[in-house]
């Protein structure tokens, strides 16, 4: 059977919150790593621009067997 699930991450994207951004980035990074040692794999990801902020949409997929 397949799974999907998604990761959303929202981050600012002036150049005076820096800091908070890689710090967001490093979280999902962390998040993404998590959930490949469970045995997703990224499928897709989906940045979405605003005034202030980039939201990433990743969408995950996993095969689990039917037992």
């Amino acid at each position: 059977m397949q799974e999907m699930t998604t990761l959303v991450t929202s981050v600012p994207n002036g150049d005076d919150e820096g800091g908070q951004r890689l710090r967001q980035l490093a979280d999902r990074d962390r998040e993404s790593s998590r959930h490949g040692r469970r045995g997703w794999v990224l499928h897709s990801t989906h940045p979405i621009t605003g005034e202030e902020r980039v939201t990433f949409v990743d969408t995950l997929t996993r095969t689990t067997s039917n037992d």
